[in-house]
């Protein structure tokens, strides 16, 4: 026997560093400082949270957080509050007005003149329900609390009283309520989430805040409610607290109710019957429910662009689903209150332009700067020492370039955009370096200043943004899962400088910061229409209210496309309180039911039909137009931007006082038709708004969006095509392998948690030395000790016979995957399970299983509710799911085993739009228990170690693998290693092994065991000796009761390879898509080692792989930080059992 060589570990350690390095960058996903210098076709915002939905950038002062549930965590400026310990906040008696207001500088939303009609909401109480509050901000004050709703404690006990709420405290006159919700006051942790939000809507700071100008919301004299609620005990029992909530905040007497959080692509048909309930509840009562839109932007998140081929890409989900809520997605206005830098220009003028600070530079101080290129050289820093360091953005990491700078000895870094429009990024926080972002154009202008100092002045000013006017990038787009449009109004939400915990000020950006302002706007109107309109009901007010406020809101238009922001991004356009408070008209649907038009499935020529409200004394005379556009596609892709198309010409209309009037236009998009089915080949979108005008060369008076579907909408298809039809081996998720298409490699190495999404079947591989361990009566199979463990894959998919760490599909001549089965109870390809990536979301999921003749055999349980997979990114859910109840194991209704043969196994579904039809995924599965033969006997050579086996298996499917396997002990493991058969089908057997210190290990011949699979699973083995010995009449079996001499009772369709099995001769292995036969090796002898984990003392045979540790429905009650957290560990150790793996694969030759 020849002795193995010496396996080369030379570069482990740089393996395992590198491993660890791109751990510690994962685990970062939570975390919400931009670390890294973003492509220029993305927004360098934080990663959307599962739950909350801000999408926050701090202040210069702070570490950015977002908005998330305690499951989820949450990076915050300072240590979290508790509550006991703080004394409370005094309320102030006198006005703070010595100090101007952030909304004195800039009001893009033109608040002020609404606040003087309101009152600034003296007299009315406001709730926010959020995930936690410091509920004694200096912020909370009331300027006069004679004018306050309640006066004292005691009026609030009165009221709690009289609606039988027994719990929730009084803390001060601003804050006259408050409640966790989740843990029922108990053990409360502040964030400062809630806190942001309240003082956007409600706040009244001291004019002591050491900010330069004072923090108001748009409803400072308002009192406030704040009710906790977070994620506690899953996603049904979320919802029936923030519902309870939401009854109180009525009872309590709540104008408007502030929710800015949500769960992305849920839908509103889903949420429980008392949490729609509420918001009915809450409608009746005349009290408006605000809620942010979402910043998960659209199906695929922010890295990836949503596919052409199927256009319901929308991930608004709840609670800004519900058709009674007012939904606001977030837009960046063309000015805005921002740090300044000067410098002078050539001739010899000061330009201003605004900064992004992290850690501030010395104001009112002259700098000298040095142009360093992109940073990424050391050359770049030669002239930068004392001096800021110029940098423009790309090649690297921020926090690498301003670690480069430092290194340097740069003072500072400025840091300029590649790209003409984007919007401000807040650099990270590197060793309290001064830093700066700035936009591309100040960027050029300082490199080509010869100068080369800047001032960074002491006072923010309001300057335009390098942008212009844009809709977020984060900012969810509608339609909602259950095909209903929404958003509905778009507020700023970027850089929202509001109140953070620990009498603390910051900026924020979010569609969680766009709601607070249009609730406080839907608050301050209500108040007015008290007075305007007595005569009303409240539910009454609210109705009208909701209409004129998405009437007067302006559509906004964007510059660089030429048309306006599709209304699925931004709904009815950017909320105007003025122009609400003046309006006298509005505008609905033709049932007067909404301010928006939902034409649903629309053909090449429609009509849009709205009707014209005017609440006057006079006739009112306009004139109206319709923009007709679509998406905008850029390749496979939409491009997330408008393409315009046509617009009517300007027509004249009169509406009679305190009268209504229709208008229908007619619409004509045949033209576009086949340029745009070309792109858009499943249909597209045909909208626009109607916009009127008191002249047409004045400013919009009001406006409404329409939204028409060409096509089917409804039965789009709710599933992506299985990975096996894939001609390039890819899906939306998942990225082929350039050198093999068919590789899908089974979930042994963790990080395949995120790279393995697509549709598929999956199943399990067993190895033989654990079926062996179980047969051998260890029933406790966690006890097993074996360097092998079980492993998911997916059906079809076989491993090369020489490296196991890698699986391919293998296909019969037809094309199809060779799906396969053996359901003896061993553990090894016993089952399959359906795993999908779901482009819609869909109910009623059931999976059966058909024979030949069509008959159904076996059916699942029903999963009611599927959510789509709008993003991969661990955060908020995977590109796939995985459903534990579709599991076949290969048993009728009765639980018996079905005969051998092939049948079709079909996933079943009906998208929740309405009009959807079922739909339905079939896979062929061929279930075979028939057990190899083996030989009986062989001989053995001491010349060359050769062992020759006196006949081939016989077996009714193909071989899959044909080996030796050796076992010993490589400190206290058992370790197996492999023995692939010579070219003329001998062994060439090792004398010794080599342990992983680079010790040897003699072999006996009892070591070795003669093994073989077929591509159904069934295994059978023998011990050599026995070969030798020629005893193997009746060799050892896997855990089918079926004996190798025994025919099966019923025989399999024929395969690809023709065999059928009631013919036991030699089979040939069909060959998979690389060209290589599973279980054949272009080697000769090759020994593969099949180390999975060394690190472990004990066997891992039936640790589930994290894979299957996901969810398994789209239920997301799971803890998704445990659940990041056990994908990340398990991933380290899978890939660096894979890194063990490679390095351990040994191969002899003659």
């Amino acid at each position: 026997m020849r002795k193995k060589q010496k396996l080369p570990f030379d570069k482990l350690a740089i393996a395992l560093i590198s491993t660890s390095i791109l751990l510690n960058a994962q685990s970062d996903i939570k975390a919400n400082t931009v670390t890294e210098d973003t492509p220029a076709t993305e927004q360098a915002v934080e990663p959307p949270q599962p739950i909350a939905v801000s999408e926050e950038s701090r202040s210069s002062k702070e570490t950015k957080t977002s908005q998330t549930p305690s499951d989820v965590g949450e990076t915050v400026a300072d240590d979290a509050n508790d509550l006991a310990p703080q004394a409370p906040a005094k309320t102030a008696d006198t006005p703070a007005t010595s100090k101007a207001t952030i909304r004195d500088l800039n009001d893009p939303s033109h608040v002020k003149t609404l606040q003087e009609k309101a009152g600034k909401g003296a007299g009315t109480v406001v709730a926010v329900i959020d995930a936690g509050f410091d509920k004694n901000h200096e912020a909370w004050r009331l300027t006069d609390k004679t004018k306050a709703r309640y006066q004292s404690k005691e009026n609030l006990e009165k009221a709690k009283k009289e609606h039988g709420i027994t719990y929730g405290e009084w803390v001060n006159d601003k804050v006259a309520y408050y409640h966790d919700y989740s843990k029922d006051g108990k053990n409360a942790v502040d964030q400062e989430h809630g806190t942001h939000v309240s003082g956007i809507l409600s706040g009244n700071a001291p004019s002591e805040m050491k900010e330069p100008y004072r923090l108001e919301g748009a409803m400072p004299e308002a009192q406030l409610l704040l009710m906790r609620v977070e994620i506690v005990n899953g996603l049904a029992d979320y919802a029936r607290n923030y519902a309870q909530a939401i009854r109180d905040a009525v009872n309590l007497g709540a104008k408007v109710i502030n929710m800015s959080f949500g769960n992305a692509a849920l839908a509103y048909a889903n949420l429980p019957d008392e949490t729609k309930k509420a918001f009915d509840y809450a409608k009746s009562k005349g009290v408006s429910i605000v809620t942010s839109a979402g910043n998960d932007s659209s199906f695929g998140g922010k890295p990836r662009l949503p596919l052409a081929d199927h256009p319901d890409y929308g991930v608004v989900g709840t609670p800004a689903a519900a058709d009674s809520t007012l939904t606001v997605a977030s837009y960046s206005p063309d000015k805005q209150l921002t740090e300044t830098a000067t410098v002078k220009t050539d001739d010899h003028q000061d330009k201003e332009m605004p900064v992004i600070s992290t850690n501030r530079f010395e104001p009112n101080k002259a700098y000298d700067y040095a142009y360093a290129n992109r940073g990424t050289k050391e050359d770049d820093f030669k002239d930068v020492e004392g001096k800021i360091a110029l940098i423009e953005r790309g090649d690297i990491d921020f926090k690498d370039k301003i670690a480069n700078a430092k290194k340097a000895g740069a003072v500072g870094v400025l840091i300029y955009d590649n790209q003409d429009k984007g919007f401000p990024i807040e650099l990270p926080n590197v060793d309290q370096m001064p830093a700066a972002f700035i936009s591309r154009r100040d960027g050029l202008l300082l490199k080509d200043n010869p100068p080369k100092t800047i001032t960074f002045n002491a006072t923010p000013k309001v300057l335009p943004t390098a942008s212009g006017t844009k809709l977020s990038r984060f900012s969810s787009w509608g339609l909602t899962a259950d095909g209903n449009i929404k958003p509905d109004i778009a507020a700023p939400g970027q850089d929202i400088l509001s109140s953070v915990a620990n009498n603390k000020y910051a900026k924020l950006s979010g569609t969680s910061m766009s709601a607070p302002l249009v609730a406080g706007i839907m608050g301050l109107l209500q108040k007015q229409y008290e007075t305007q309109y007595p005569d009303m009901t409240p539910s009454e007010r609210l109705d009208l209210a909701k209409k004129v406020l998405m009437s007067s809101a302006t559509a906004l238009y964007d510059e660089d496309e030429k048309a306006y922001f599709s209304p699925r991004q931004q709904g009815a356009g950017a909320v105007d309180a003025k122009k609400a408070s003046a309006a006298t008209m509005y505008v609905t649907d033709k049932d007067n039911t909404s301010s928006k038009v939902h034409l649903n499935n629309v053909s090449d020529k429609f009509e849009v039909t709205v009707t014209v409200h005017n609440k006057s004394d006079k006739p009112q005379e306009l004139y109206y137009q319709v923009t007709v556009q679509t998406d905008k596609v850029d390749g496979k892709h939409f491009a997330l931007a408008p393409k315009a198309l046509y617009e009517t010409s300007w027509q004249k209309i009169t509406i009679p006082a305190n009268s209504s009037k229709q208008v229908t236009v007619p619409i004509d998009a045949s033209r576009f038709s086949k340029d745009l089915l070309a792109q858009m080949k499943n249909g597209y979108f045909l909208e626009g708004f109607v916009r009127f005008k008191q002249d047409p060369t004045k400013e919009e008076l009001m406006s409404i969006p329409y939204i028409g579907f060409r096509g089917d909408f409804g039965n789009l298809s709710a599933l992506e095509k299985p990975i096996y039809d894939s001609k390039d081996g890819s899906s939306y998720y998942h990225e082929a392998n350039s050198d093999a298409k068919d590789q899908l490699d089974g979930d042994g190495l963790q990080f395949y948690a995120l790279k393995n999404n697509f549709t598929a079947l999956t199943t399990e591989s067993n190895p033989w030395t654990i079926i062996k361990a179980v047969k051998e009566g260890v029933e406790n199979i966690e006890d097993i000790e074996s360097s092998e463990i079980t492993e998911t894959i997916f059906a079809g998919t076989f491993a090369k016979q020489d490296d196991d760490s890698h699986y391919y599909i293998h296909r019969h001549a037809n094309g199809k995957p060779y799906a396969a089965i053996s359901p003896n109870g061993d553990g090894n390809r016993d089952y399959v399970q359906f795993q999908g990536t779901f482009l819609r979301n869909a109910k009623n999921l059931v999976a059966e299983v058909l024979d030949k003749e069509g008959n159904v055999v076996w059916t699942s349980e029903v999963t009611e509710q599927v959510v789509k997979n709008y993003n991969n990114d661990l955060a908020s859910t995977l590109g796939s799911t995985r459903f534990e109840k579709t599991r076949w194991d290969g048993k009728d209704k009765d639980g018996k085993v079905v005969a051998n043969g092939t049948y079709t196994y079909r996933v079943r579904y009906t998208p929740i739009s309405s009009g959807a039809k079922e739909q339905h995924t079939d896979f062929d599965v061929i279930v075979d228990n028939t057990t190899p033969e083996v030989a009986t006997s062989a001989t053995f050579s001491t010349e060359d170690s050769r062992l020759t086996l006196a006949s081939k298996p016989k077996t009714s499917q193909p071989v899959y693998r044909e080996r030796i396997a050796y076992t010993y002990m490589d400190e206290d493991l058992p370790t197996t290693e492999y023995i692939s058969p010579n070219e003329d089908g001998t062994f060439t057997l090792p004398e010794e092994a080599e342990t992983m210190e680079g010790a040897t290990v003699p072999l006996k011949m009892s070591d070795f065991t003669y093994v073989v699979e077929d591509m159904t699973g069934n295994i059978t083995y023998t011990p050599v000796t026995k070969l030798l010995e020629g005893h193997s009449n009746k060799p050892e079996q896997d855990g089918s009761d079926q004996a190798p001499d025994k025919k099966p009772e019923a025989k399999p369709e024929q395969d690809g390879s023709g065999q059928t099995p009631d013919k036991k001769k030699e089979t040939k292995p069909e060959k998979d898509s690389s060209g290589q036969t599973p279980g054949k090796t272009p080697q000769k002898g090759q020994s593969s080692r099949t180390l999975e984990k060394r690190s472990s003392k004990r066997a891992l045979a039936t640790k589930a792989s994290t894979r299957d540790q996901l969810p398994t429905t789209n239920d997301k009650d799971t803890n998704r930080l445990h659940l990041l957290k056990l994908v990340m560990t398990t991933f380290f150790l899978g890939l660096a059992a894979h890194i063990f793996k490679t390095k351990r694969q040994k191969e002899t030759k003659k």
